[in-house]
């Protein structure tokens, strides 16, 4: 009896003076019998919450045994998990078929081609925003001007004022010059189409409604001379014979320039195109690649 208490407590001593390396051992050998859960519990504790492993090779042994085991009992998620943190450590490591289930081999490689895929997306979106990066201070650090015509002053609709980029100017300007110019130009139009140039032909009866509509014809075209003395004078008082205007994508060096988005449905392939032949006209469907 006393003989027994002693191996009992000598194997207690002995595996509570265990170390990390013998614990690898003992969860190796777990995993070679086949007992998955037996590996799990003696490889978990290596691992988490802290890695008790100082070798490098032992913990990717660790990480890809307890991952393994975890996929042979059903825990697909967490085998992920571990063979995700084998990668990070051997990115290039493979599993070898003699010592894996095919199934394995399988989710390993998965995680494997993923982690890939996500790697050089990753970097495809660090170059994008490098580029765009560079691309902003290019133009940023871009001196442009551009050249303003001094005709363009004389030109009316409010040319002058877009040109100086004082868009809502330009188009008050423009806005009242159509109302009264248009307004002016239709009463004309209308009174020479029904009566003639000279007017000749207005039965007394019209006489009265046919001067009110040229006094308004005449108004409006005062109207409209006014709006364009406006607009010269505003942009001459204005002028600049050059401005310093902001850069835009269209200056970037082609290096620089955002790559155009590939196509990639067939609609974006499709384009209707005309047809012309010595005898007809139709419509055809064109592919472009």
């Amino acid at each position: 009896m006393r003989a027994a208490m002693i191996a009992l407590v000598t194997a207690f001593a002995a595996a509570a003076h265990a170390s990390p390396a013998d614990d690898l051992a003992h969860g190796r050998d777990s995993f070679y019998r086949k007992d998955f859960n037996r590996a799990i519990d003696t490889l978990d504790p290596l691992l988490y919450p802290r890695e008790q492993l100082a070798s490098p090779q032992d913990l990717i042994d660790a990480y890809t045994m307890l991952g393994a085991a975890l996929y042979e009992v059903g825990r697909r998620a967490e085998a992920r998990d571990q063979f995700q943190k084998v990668l990070q450590l051997e990115p290039g490591k493979t599993l070898d078929t003699l010592l894996f289930s095919s199934g394995v081999i399988r989710m390993f490689d998965d995680t494997k081609a993923d982690i890939e895929a996500q790697r050089k997306r990753d970097e495809t979106e660090r170059e994008i925003q490098r580029k765009a990066e560079e691309a902003q201070k290019y133009i940023e650090s871009l001196r442009v001007y551009e050249t303003h015509p001094y005709y363009v002053n004389f030109v009316p609709f409010g040319a002058g004022q877009f040109q100086d980029h004082r868009i809502g100017k330009g188009i008050l300007v423009a806005a009242g010059e159509v109302a009264t110019g248009g307004a002016s130009a239709g009463i004309w139009l209308y009174l020479v189409g029904k009566y003639g140039l000279e007017s000749r032909n207005v039965p007394l009866a019209s006489a009265s409604t046919v001067r009110t509509l040229q006094q308004v014809e005449i108004a409006t075209g005062l109207g409209f001379l006014g709006f364009y003395a406006y607009g010269v004078i505003d942009s001459l008082l204005h002028y600049k014979p050059r401005a310093q205007i902001q850069g835009d994508e269209s200056l970037l060096p082609a290096d620089l320039k955002p790559a155009k988005p590939k196509k990639t449905s067939m609609l974006d392939h499709l384009h209707l195109a005309p047809m012309l032949s010595p005898t007809s006209v139709g419509i055809g469907l064109a592919w472009e690649n």
